[in-house]
């Protein structure tokens, strides 16, 4: 049985799943499987993975290939869960690759903090203008130790997605605990992922860029179940969802991160009212304001539902100069 077995779905995208794989197999770290779970590709994905299976491939026991109808990201990675045994599970995305020695360096830190059952990194973004650096540093976070831990690691990665799930390594019974990956949602699956191990203890790290990501433009990179991704309407009931699904959670919420899934709430229900307004749904807009408002009451909300109410068409084109709803780096 392996120590860990490392996790790829994948959908058209035999352009750049060799790098992914190869980068598995050069890993330092040398007790892994890799599982392979083709989400119902039509390019040349088959062909490619067909190479790594056969019996010349000095690796072709450690690599298993399983092909599924399309269903989407969250099945194909759900798949895969049902097919390990290994302690350890780590997760890799088809268009992403690890540095040689990710795996060893995680390990490292999960010995020096035996209670944590996930370990993370930082990791490099590239073909995004907008990303050139990486992880920890697009989104604030600094920390300056090489090993360390995060305490309330729920906290806060519900303030900032620093977290990669390419990244990440953790203990199959913590999956077994929390569940696996949501099928109905198509966008942030990982996010939701994260978050419900994060509220079981605290992940440690490795302060240093161990994979490298790309942060292309979403339309460029997201592919399958995903790709309406630009849609707006599409990224909100997917937002909404996840937050009422976490708010649900109930006593395994902090009041501090109960706080601010409401107030993520509040905005999201602010942003379709503004969807509406720019539609000319003013009924509909003043409802999103309220149910935003029972959320969070602020002074601003006051403002925009009375604003709303005598000056509609005046909302309206200030809805449509601000735009919508922007989650434009997941």
């Amino acid at each position: 049985m392996p120590q860990v077995s490392v996790i790829i779905a994948t959908y058209n995208r035999a352009h750049c799943l060799e790098t992914a794989i190869e980068s598995v197999l050069r890993q330092t770290f040398r007790d892994f499987d890799v599982l392979i779970i083709d989400d119902g590709s039509t390019d040349d994905t088959a062909t490619l993975v067909q190479q790594y299976l056969q019996p010349s491939h000095p690796l072709h026991r450690r690599i298993h290939y399983f092909y599924q109808y399309h269903q989407g990201k969250s099945v194909a990675l759900n798949n895969a869960l049902s097919r390990t045994n290994s302690e350890w599970l780590a997760f890799l995305d088809s268009d992403d690759e690890w540095v040689p020695d990710k795996l060893e360096r995680q390990f490292l830190a999960l010995q020096r903090f035996a209670d944590c059952g996930a370990c993370f990194t930082d990791y490099t973004c590239i073909n995004n203008p907008k990303m050139d650096t990486t992880g920890f540093r697009f989104y604030g976070r600094h920390f300056d130790k090489r090993f360390g831990r995060l305490p309330a690691t729920a906290d806060a990665i519900l303030h900032a997605p620093f977290v990669s799930i390419v990244t990440l390594v953790c203990r199959t019974e913590l999956v077994d605990k929390v569940g696996a990956f949501d099928p109905h949602l198509r966008f942030t699956e990982d996010y939701d992922f994260l978050f419900r191990l994060a509220l079981q203890g605290d992940f440690c790290f490795v302060n240093a860029p161990l994979a490298i990501v790309d942060r292309n433009v979403p339309a460029e990179r997201h592919t399958g179940t995903s790709a309406i991704w630009d849609d707006i309407e599409f990224r909100l009931k997917c937002e909404q969802y996840r937050l009422e699904k976490w708010l649900g959670l109930g006593d395994r919420l902090s009041v501090d991160v109960r706080r601010t899934i409401n107030r993520k709430l509040r905005a999201v229900h602010s942003s379709w009212a503004n969807e509406h307004l720019q539609r000319g749904s003013y009924d509909r807009a003043i409802s999103s304001i309220i149910t935003a408002s029972s959320y969070q009451a602020t002074p601003n909300l006051a403002a925009k539902w009375l604003l709303t109410r005598i000056f509609p068409t005046m909302m309206k084109t200030l809805a449509c100069r601000r735009g919508g709803f922007k989650t434009e780096y997941f």
